[in-house]
């Protein structure tokens, strides 16, 4: 096969992933719409995109790439037009709004700590520990990439890590709209409940999707107040890991911040201060529609492959440490809300 040819391969199979992941977005849109509309419980749009993406994931292949490319282009850009949703008088002027960054940062902070002792405890090193308890705490897989180098975790351990912060960020993403429902929470609460809790950040906004308008918003904010907390994690993992990165993390710890974080955070101050209501309620409704197919996509690389034996200890601290999140979250929710 010539040149030409391979690079018309590959685009098909970026293209094959592409159009699976809109069309699988598509078909759960309409199927959460006919769900909500006949008064039947749904987990959302974002949910039931994510649960077909996975389905493909074990029948067919060659999805992969499309997906990639779907997360990767396209999730940023959802992420800061979610922004405009996003009403900042409400968070800073309601007390709900200011008492969920709290619980969601130390929400974080108990992730962390509980890893580390959990760990100690079950005789792992401080740096598996510290890089699970970021996944968990942070942004799931991202946060867990973004700290392995500093502290110098092995590529079958960080393969074992990431499959293990997977599983347990579905887990999460799943239960956590189900109980905020049969526990009987409003909408501020179950969003604050998903945003401090819920691994990724496409996962924790579908889940507060699935919750309501209120608990999109909440459950945005909380959770990328999370993402900012890298600003601190990663100096402190250079410290921890003792690498020749160091002086460079702890003179720039900007440098890992992902895009979206400021552009959410500007998109909001527009929104809420400068551009019209009904533009910027356009360009979040444009967020929630794109939110779809990239859940769709990034169901695409479900997998459980890869805890094995040796990754029981690191699943048992994934495990105690995010259960340990889920339920000091809702207590603080319970005491101050």
């Amino acid at each position: 096969m010539g040149e030409a040819g391979k690079i018309s391969l590959k685009r098909g199979v970026l293209n094959r992933g592409i159009a699976l992941s809109i069309t699988l977005g598509a078909i759960a849109y309409l199927l959460d719409d006919w769900l909500r509309s006949s008064d039947l419980f749904s987990l959302g749009t974002g949910t039931l995109a994510f649960i077909f993406g996975g389905i493909c994931a074990q029948l067919t292949t060659g999805v992969k790439t499309g997906g990639d490319w779907v997360v990767k282009r396209i999730l940023p850009i959802t992420i800061i037009c979610l922004g405009f949703g996003l009403d900042l008088t409400l968070l800073f002027g309601d007390a709900a709004g200011r008492v969920g960054l709290m619980i969601g940062v130390t929400s974080a902070f108990f992730c962390i700590v509980s890893s580390v002792f959990i760990g100690r405890a079950l005789g792992m090193t401080t740096e598996s520990s510290l890089a699970i308890g970021c996944g968990g705490a942070i942004c799931g897989n991202s946060a867990v990439v973004a700290v392995s180098s500093s502290l110098r975790i092995r590529q079958d351990v960080l393969a074992i890590i990431l499959a293990t912060i997977n599983i347990l960020g579905v887990v999460t993403f799943i239960s956590i709209p189900i109980f905020s429902a049969v526990l009987g929470l409003e909408e501020a609460s179950a969003g604050i409940w998903a945003g401090s809790t819920i691994h990724a950040v496409p996962q924790a906004i579908s889940a507060g999707e699935a919750i309501g308008e209120e608990g999109t918003i909440m459950a945005t904010t909380i959770k990328l107040s999370r993402v900012a907390l890298l600003i601190v994690v990663i100096p402190l993992c250079a410290i921890v890991g003792g690498t020749s990165e160091k002086r460079n993390q702890l003179d720039n710890p900007l440098s890992k911040i992902p895009y979206f974080l400021p552009g959410f955070i500007l998109a909001a101050v527009l929104a809420t201060w400068l551009i019209p209501e009904d533009y910027s309620d356009k360009l979040a409704i444009l967020a929630k529609i794109s939110l779809a197919p990239i859940m769709a996509s990034i169901g695409f690389f479900l997998s459980i492959e890869g805890v094995g034996d040796e990754g029981r200890k690191i699943f048992a601290i994934g495990a105690i440490s995010s259960a340990a999140m889920v339920f000091f979250s809702l207590i603080s929710i319970y005491l101050f809300l």
